[in-house]
């Protein structure tokens, strides 16, 4: 079945790319490589450069070397020689040979990292659920030698053979060399290879690895959306239904709950805009369903976080987490139209035992400790859309609402703090306490949007790059491990955290500009270029958070390539409410169910509601 959306707009896709060179090696034979067939919009194509590796040292405070590449993977050495890891360059040295000669090298893995032997398809880059006619093709691979001798060698692997291989000669100084791709019949490769062969003391010195990838000319909030949906779902487990925090960690070694609620929801929103068909959306949601309902709870409430299925160590049961992937769950159902994942998850949301998760002051706790020994002695009563949410949990069993603070500014003025709970839902002109939250959010994208011109900081104004909100510190290297992660924000109750204090220069978190798109989306769309343009946001890879460490010169950039679950469910999600508008599948959900449009009527003020649903219900 294809999606909606396709039905109604009768798009077409007819175009095919084939392959450019018609022979490659595989174990040093000649084959004639399968012409590969790569349907695209009627927009045609364009290529995007992704940076797999620029050997930036940033190793966690402590550690001797930083293991991961910028696409989500790792990296390590091989071969009869030395390989020194600098900063921003990596020098291979032959030290020795074997017969005629020698070689050394390193290894990076495409997917994930290499223990678990996920291989990438050359053919098409992002996860099988995604539509043919969104996919993308790896043309080519490029390497930034700054000085050598000796031959450079390049290799794709597939299960630990050479499918591909090619060489160059290294002339010494700079060169850049482009390997063109040609995809053979086995098209599923787990690593890339570089190495340097020769004599003794023939080396290499490489500054930068990149691909490029041939894929779909969308329109940039369409490319927004697919790409950070499309790295999301790449972190999905099928076989359990959970999501890993990120994906330069193993499945089951360390996975995020309400992330995968978030990447359900965006499945939604994927489905609509017919990047993902509609059985596949169902498998994707159905899975994510059993997986979360699956688990065991304390009192009602889920893991933050799981290893191998069970809450991982010093987590805790975490009350909006469950309660943010309940409702993302409960929507993504009833937007497919599952019946009994809706009930399903309906029945997890009403689980929730409110008599042990209140505290003694009548206010909803953050929850339990690893043990659900201890209630958690911190509340949900900050005004801000985690309190909403949790809030609106409540109300869907109770019919009633807690003390809350009712009124701005949040805690500290982080981004996704202001916009979290409209992912999900249309903000209420006016809540039960009177709260116009239209109004601020108009003034909170504002501020933010502001905010470094305010400064006149002088890299950010120029670049059109914005957004304060919690997330990894572009360097971990200079933190300590505990505030690696940082609630960065522009003021509230609390004064501004925009990282100078801590590192010493201003943070950009980009996955609020995915977030503040529906409410500036010109502003928003301005940035995003900056990110693409700057090879920052790519296909497969993403910035968490980046920083200029040259003011004023804004030359030398330093950026954290983390492709976390939980801000690119943020940044997708943001980006799919623009692209959707009121037509989203998640308003028209939540306006459908039961629970969740009785539990929004008892946190909206008389009639706000309602006129809310009417351009949805009558559209």
């Amino acid at each position: 079945m294809v999606s909606r959306r396709v039905l109604s707009v009768l798009l077409v896709f007819v175009f095919t790319l084939f392959a450019v060179f018609g022979l490659v090696q595989i174990l040093g034979a000649p084959v004639v490589s399968a012409e590969t067939a790569v349907p695209q919009t009627s927009q045609g194509l364009t290529t995007s450069t992704v940076i797999i590796d620029d050997f930036t040292a940033q190793p966690i405070m402590g550690d001797p070397i930083w293991f991961y590449n910028r696409i989500g993977g790792d990296r390590g050495e091989f071969g009869l020689g030395t390989v020194e890891w600098g900063h921003a360059f990596v020098t291979a040295t032959v030290t020795q040979t074997m017969g005629a000669e020698g070689w050394v090298g390193v290894w990076t893995s495409l997917n994930h990292v290499m223990v678990e032997d996920i291989p990438l398809d050359l053919t098409a880059v992002f996860p099988p659920q995604i539509g043919s006619s969104y996919q993308g093709a790896v043309t080519a691979f490029r390497l930034h030698v700054v000085d050598g001798q000796g031959t450079l060698a390049v290799e794709l692997q597939a299960d630990g053979i050479k499918v591909w291989e090619r060489e160059a000669a290294l002339t010494g100084g700079n060169q850049i060399l482009t390997f063109p791709v040609t995809t053979t019949s086995n098209s599923n490769v787990n690593n890339f290879n570089w190495l340097v062969k020769g004599d003794v003391d023939d080396f290499v010195v490489v500054d930068r690895v990149e691909m490029d990838i041939s894929l779909p000319d969308l329109p940039l909030a369409e490319r927004a959306f697919l790409w950070s949906y499309a790295m999301l779902l790449s972190n999905l487990d099928m076989s359990t239904g959970i999501v890993r925090d990120r994906a330069n960690f193993p499945e089951g070694d360390f996975d995020n709950v309400s992330a995968a609620g978030l990447l359900a929801a965006a499945t939604a929103q994927a489905e609509y805009l017919g990047m993902v068909s509609t059985a596949d959306a169902e498998t994707i949601v159905t899975k994510i369903t059993d997986g979360l309902t699956g688990l065991a709870d304390c009192h009602g409430l889920w893991p933050h976080f799981t290893k191998n299925g069970v809450i991982a160590a010093e987590t805790e049961w975490s009350s909006v987490d469950t309660i943010i992937a309940q409702i993302a769950l409960i929507e993504a159902n009833q937007a497919l139209g599952l019946t009994a994942g809706t009930t399903k998850s309906e029945n997890a949301l009403n689980s929730i035992v409110w008599t042990e998760v209140l505290s003694d002051n009548g206010q909803i706790s953050h929850g339990f400790d690893t043990g659900c020994t201890a209630l958690l002695p911190n509340t949900w009563n900050d005004f801000g859309g985690e309190t909403w949410l949790a809030n609106f949990g409540y109300a869907a069993a109770a019919g009633n609402v807690t003390a809350v603070a009712t009124r701005p500014p949040t805690y500290n003025g982080s981004g996704f703090i202001d916009e979290i709970a409209w992912l999900f839902m249309p903000a209420p002109y006016r809540d039960r306490w009177e709260m116009d939250w239209n109004a601020y959010r108009d003034t909170a994208v504002y501020s933010q949007t502001m905010y470094y011109e305010d400064l006149n900081h002088p890299c950010y104004p120029p670049t059109g790059l914005f957004g304060l909100s919690a997330a990894e510190v572009p360097d971990p290297s200079i933190v300590p491990t505990k505030t690696i992660y940082i609630p960065f924000g522009i003021g509230g109750v609390a004064p501004p955290n925009d990282g100078t204090a801590a590192l010493g220069h201003a943070v950009i978190t980009p996955h609020y500009i995915g977030m503040a798109a529906p409410l500036a989306p010109e502003q928003a769309l301005t940035a995003w270029a900056w990110l693409e343009d700057a090879h920052l946001f790519t296909p497969l890879s993403n910035v968490e958070s980046l920083m200029f460490v040259d003011e004023p010169t804004c030359a030398e950039l330093e950026w954290n390539s983390l492709r976390g679950s939980w801000n690119l469910g943020l940044q997708a999600l943001g980006w799919g409410s623009h692209l959707t508008g009121l037509s989203n599948p998640l308003y028209k959900a939540i306006r459908q169910n039961e629970i969740l449009r009785s539990a929004y009527e008892v946190m909206c003020s008389d009639n706000a509601c309602h006129a809310i649903f009417l351009p949805i219900t009558t559209r």
